[in-house]
């Protein structure tokens, strides 16, 4: 049998059954005979699956399951192509709306959040690429500058997509969050919110420009929440307003206006969690939203940073690809690819096949279980009862299982059904 372009099998038209019929909106398009832009798209998401540490292996291993022989220098010109990278983007924006359909909102529920939209965003650092020219440092080392993409999550649909590159300037090892906050566009920012609608950004430790916040929301709406710094001297300028008739807001220990140096009000919010009795205080510039809801908010940050640890470890992504700036920015685009479809196909699979990954529901019980017994043996009797703990709960990363049932499968000419067999084993699923 001739090699074959992209991967047409039952298996791997499911699993990009999205990007199939969402390329024709997509922008950039042209018809290229040696890679397509549908297989390109491919080739990017499975090398984020694959296990292989180089590209040259990846492309290797691709061959050897029966597609097309892809020369690795193609490969990388095609990652050095303002126009494949325009269209990668493209196809990942357009990801977003399925994933509103289909993708359970935890918010829902909060509905004093019903106009807002809701994103995580923060910073992933991978090492330079082999080639990356290196420079002397402080130490007088020769090092490579290690690769930065800000990521953007939304809240509500855990949609990934890149807010921009991190681009260090003047030696420095990393840029500062704030600096690409002001690199930013407003429209960037807002992600195409309709004109009405609220942005929060959830940013860790961001807020150090205080002015530009107070422009950013009161002229587009875009509002933050962060953990305050311990260097901010915000002072604090009202009464405590905590409402203590809410029991939400179990757990938030004072709720105050303060005024920063440059003459800017936010709001400071001190929470102590009762799991483990640790004490966390954050700023933001929005001033109507329960206290409970701010620190939840915060709270599920946290998200961000397991779609990292997928990348690290269950990806192996640790290393750019290439050196031009066009591949590093198409690297963290495919890894946002390889995140949103592999999110929507365990959400097919839960939909139409009723399947559930039983083994790690049981794995968490346990997990809760033992954080529990910890707590109380702590003293801290309380544990994880209150609202903030308890309201909101999903699997944010995919786990190991499942990435390597979809590593294996995606390449075989094998009956669906045969493939949803294999996965109940792993899942520890009972019998249909």
């Amino acid at each position: 049998m001739a090699p074959t372009q992209h991967i047409d099998n039952e298996f791997s038209a499911r699993f990009f059954a999205d990007i199939f019929q969402l390329y024709p909106q997509s922008s950039r398009q042209y018809r290229c005979t040696d890679i397509s832009d549908i297989h390109y798209c491919q080739l990017g998401v499975l090398r984020c699956l694959s296990s292989s540490t180089t590209g040259h292996e990846f492309l290797q291993f691709h061959a050897d399951q029966g597609m097309a022989n892809i020369q690795p220098s193609h490969f990388f010109k095609a990652l050095k192509s303002p126009r494949r990278l325009a269209n990668i983007t493209s196809l990942n924006g357009l990801l977003a709306q399925p994933m509103k359909r289909r993708i359970a909102d935890p918010y829902a529920q909060c509905k004093e959040l019903d106009d807002w939209d809701l994103y995580a965003v923060d910073g992933h650092y991978h090492q330079a690429a082999c080639f990356d020219p290196k420079r002397e440092n402080s130490k007088g080392e020769l090092r490579a500058t290690a690769t930065g993409h800000f990521f953007r999550m939304n809240m509500r649909t855990h949609h990934l997509s890149c807010l921009g590159m991190a681009n260090p300037e003047d030696g420095k090892k990393k840029a500062h969050d704030m600096t690409v906050i002001k690199r930013s566009s407003a429209e960037q920012l807002r992600n195409g919110a309709p004109i009405g609608r609220k942005v929060m950004l959830i940013w860790d430790k961001a807020c150090i420009d205080y002015r530009h916040w107070h422009k950013l929301k009161h002229t587009y709406g875009i509002y933050f929440v962060t953990l305050e710094k311990s260097n901010s001297a915000a002072e604090i300028c009202s009464v405590n307003q905590i409402d203590r008739t809410d029991p939400r807001n179990e757990g938030v220990v004072s709720d105050h206006m303060v005024g920063t140096p440059g003459g800017v009000l936010l709001r400071r919010i001190v929470y102590t969690n009762p799991l483990d009795d640790v004490t966390y205080t954050y700023l933001t510039s929005e001033f109507t939203l329960p206290a409970y809801q701010i620190v939840l908010l915060y709270k599920h940050r946290w998200d961000i940073e397991k779609i990292f640890h997928q990348f690290k470890s269950k990806m192996v992504e640790r290393k750019s690809w290439a050196s031009s700036h066009e591949a590093k920015q198409s690297h963290g685009i495919f890894q946002c690819l390889a995140h949103n479809l592999l999110l929507l196909f365990e959400e097919h699979i839960g939909q139409s096949e009723g399947m559930r990954d039983e083994l790690e529901e049981k794995k968490q019980q346990g997990r809760t279980r033992v954080t529990i017994v910890a707590a109380v043996a702590a003293g801290i009797i309380r544990a994880a009862g209150n609202f903030i703990n308890t309201a909101l709960h999903r699997a944010t990363q995919r786990t190991q299982r499942f990435i390597r049932w979809v590593r294996v499968w995606i390449y075989k000419q094998a009956p669906w059904r045969d493939s949803l067999a294999r996965l109940r084993e792993v899942w520890g699923a009972a019998s249909a």
